[in-house]
């Protein structure tokens, strides 16, 4: 769960169209690793995601791309195990995945975690311009305990705009990019489990609000918020704000 940032995380570069030409895009390059870094607004790196594209086959006309996340602190320390998703392009649009399971690691062995985040696949057009409405997402994770149910977060994506065209530079380059408006509303509940494995799951909360800001708010309480992501054509997400922070592409192998 500690990884849910990696992957919505999620996501990536190098500016070109691809209209009918997916291996441009970096997540569709086997054996290619992306580097992404969480910023406080104080500019205080708090997190990291290490993705590698261990896979890359196409089948009728589809590309799909498996791709293996691994997330760390500000201090270098690997949190928890890693997690796989997938990412397809079929020439006019690419589709990042929004599902996968998170096994989660806890001293207490009597309380046995685990994360699941089912979305999909969130699409961007190849042919995107200014002024275009992008379809809208849905994400929701449960968390569970000992087999239970505990927490059940949903993220609602809507009004996808693409408002503009700006150069972006990060760490890894500058690339020319789409900048995509678009509004977030979650939502968490909590049931279906004992005491000690509440405590458990709002402490979960808790770091997971720490670490990524307004995006998980406390249990039972909903929250709207803005947020931007700036899209490279052809390549991926370079860079995400919200109110929480920022993300951005630091390095590319």
């Amino acid at each position: 769960m500690k990884k849910v940032v990696c992957i919505i995380a999620g996501l990536l570069i190098a500016a070109r169209l691809f209209a009918q030409d997916c291996t441009h895009y970096l997540y569709m390059q086997k054996n290619k690793t992306i580097e992404m870094t969480f910023y406080t607004n104080k500019g205080d790196a708090r997190f990291k995601s290490v993705s590698t594209v261990s896979d890359v086959k196409t089948d009728n006309g589809i590309t799909t791309a498996t791709v293996v996340s691994q997330g760390y602190d500000k201090n270098g320390k690997a949190l928890g195990g890693q997690n796989t998703v997938r990412y397809k392009c079929d020439g006019k649009t690419i589709m990042m995945e929004m599902n996968f399971d998170i096994p989660q690691q806890q001293s207490d062995k009597s309380v046995k975690m685990d994360v699941k985040v089912d979305g999909g696949f969130t699409e961007f057009p190849a042919d995107m311009k200014v002024g275009d409405h992008l379809k809208d997402a849905t994400t929701q994770m449960q968390m569970g305990a000992n087999g239970n149910t505990t927490a059940t977060t949903t993220v609602k994506i809507t009004n996808r705009i693409v408002a503009g065209q700006e150069n972006v530079t990060t760490p890894a380059g500058t690339w020319n990019c789409f900048k995509i408006t678009y509004n977030t509303t979650s939502s968490t509940t909590l049931g279906g489990a004992n005491a000690a494995q509440m405590d458990t799951v709002n402490n979960a909360l808790n770091k997971l609000k720490a670490k990524f800001g307004k995006l998980i708010k406390t249990p039972s309480s909903s929250n709207s918020s803005e947020s931007t992501i700036w899209f490279a054509p052809g390549v991926g997400m370079i860079k995400s704000q919200t109110k929480g922070g920022t993300i951005e592409l630091t390095a590319i192998k």
